[in-house]
């Protein structure tokens, strides 16, 4: 197992670098006082808690499926709650950027969510991640109940109650799945954000509480990654991939020279890309607007598109993708700052690069929004390329971010594509910050909703852009 503490110093060495270096282009004359830093490349691999509630944790490198963001971890515990009994869990409270708590049934389809601001502190503790609060308080736990009850809507959940029921369905009759969100922890610290887990005892309609194993014998619970049912190859087999290949003669598709990004409304949007430009094109908009799955975190919005390295100037598929934008603000917490910032734009940010549908996996170490230089007015530029093709002028001092394309495609049968997905993170249904991805009504409205924020795509190589000096990303 991997550990923080052994990289612990180089990070420490890192940060310092990025303060000194700045995060705009040396001679473009705008230089932003903004620190880049860069996150392990590889996390401690999974948390292995120790209990048979929670077993060892999911994320990109226990188990990579369901495109997980690289930077986060996943406690997960499948339970069935026998009628009028509860779960208790009491923790603490990580050091991070984000926490939160869902239930779901085994597939993915979302039941119940707490977000970090909404769980009341136990009494003497703090909630670090109110706007403004002790981010580093000594005393930061909570208790938070599990019940098989459907939720019954904004104002009437009682506090610090996780719902897991489904309307028609009595409680006790089905499992459900029980997610910890734990993300970007602060340096130095583990993917627990340097609190561990949840410990969960199991109270009886009776009143009688067990913990440990009889606990887990009582909720019949499948603890841990290795439990989580793969949905993708499920809604997505490789056989229904190849059909829809078939409507296209490109050897790019469903990659398209001039991007076209997409918002996750639906599991069943990932295969608009597939149907635009050929004779299912009309599917499209039958594709459902409300819906969820695919254990997508409710305080996320997505959107996405297909890259292909065979589009641009070289003919030899090594190519690469050139993404701008602006970066909205989000709070510092890496650095372990000491309070909570208020007031930004959103929570989390991060674009990740994917394989395909039927294989769901992360293709490497996603960048969040510390990692990106930006230049005075926010603007960003990330190169996409094989490292091979990594230009020389792609680092932090001349304001350029990097992602590693990786030869893994789409894992089927596209091995120059991948699929990026952009994460915008808040903990409200509709952002005040009006670019946000939630407030995407309709899939005509991406572009006029998100502006700037949605970044531009275009394809060169790395002579090109090399060019350019430490200027590209000037705007």
């Amino acid at each position: 197992m991997k550990s923080f503490k052994l990289i612990g110093a180089l990070l420490g060495a890192l940060i310092m670098i990025g303060a000194l270096a700045g995060s705009a282009f040396a001679g473009a004359g705008k230089v932003a006082v903004r620190t880049v830093v860069h996150f392990p490349a590889n996390g401690p691999g999974g948390q292995a808690s120790g209990t048979c509630f929670w077993g060892t944790s999911y994320t990109e490198e226990t188990r990579n499926i369901i495109w997980p963001d690289s930077h986060t971890d996943y406690p997960v515990s499948i339970d069935t709650i026998p009628a009028g009994g509860k779960i208790v869990l009491h923790g603490q409270f990580p050091h991070a950027r984000f926490f939160s708590l869902t239930t779901s049934s085994v597939l993915g389809v979302i039941r119940g969510h707490l977000y970090d601001v909404d769980i009341k502190p136990d009494a003497g503790s703090t909630n670090p991640f109110l706007p403004g609060a002790n981010r580093n308080a000594t005393h930061r736990s909570f208790t938070v109940t599990v019940v098989d009850q459907p939720d019954p809507g904004p104002g009437h959940e009682a506090p610090n109650t996780l719902y897991g029921g489904i309307a028609g369905q009595a409680p006790g009759a089905g499992p459900m799945l029980i997610v910890e969100r734990v993300y970007l922890p602060d340096v130095h610290r583990d993917f627990t954000g340097g609190v561990g887990v949840p410990a969960a005892s199991y109270v009886a309609a009776n009143g009688t509480v067990s913990t440990g194993q009889a606990a887990c014998t009582a909720l019949s619970t499948k603890a841990g990654a290795v439990n989580l049912t793969n949905v993708n190859p499920i809604l997505f087999p490789e056989s229904k991939i190849q059909s829809l290949l078939a409507l296209s003669s490109s050897p790019e598709h469903p990659a398209v020279a001039k991007p076209v990004w997409y918002k996750y409304f639906t599991p069943s949007w990932l295969l608009a890309p597939y149907y635009a430009g050929t004779s299912d094109a009309s599917m499209i908009s039958s594709l459902p607007l409300v819906g969820t799955g695919l254990g997508a975190n409710p305080a996320n919005g997505y959107v996405f598109t297909w890259l292909d390295r065979r589009f641009g100037p070289n003919h030899n598929a090594n190519n690469i993708a050139v993404l701008h934008g602006e970066l909205p603000t989000t709070p510092a917490t890496y650095a372990g700052e000491a309070k909570m910032q208020g007031g930004t734009e959103l929570r989390y940010w991060s674009v990740c690069n994917n394989q395909g549908l039927p294989s769901g996996e992360t293709t490497g170490p996603c960048l969040a929004d510390e990692e990106v230089p930006i230049n005075a007015k926010r603007y960003y530029t990330i190169v996409i390329s094989l490292p091979q093709d990594r230009p020389k002028n792609a680092t932090d001092k001349c304001g350029v971010a990097w992602m590693n394309w990786g030869t893994a495609g789409d894992g089927y049968t596209r091995p120059d594509s991948t699929l990026i997905l952009l994460r915008n993170l808040t903990t409200t249904a509709h952002p005040a910050f009006p670019q946000a991805v939630q407030n995407i009504a309709t899939p005509a409205t991406v572009k006029s909703t998100m502006g700037a924020y949605l970044p531009t795509v275009t394809y060169t190589d790395t002579k090109q852009f090399q060019h350019t000096g430490c200027t590209a990303s000037t705007r």
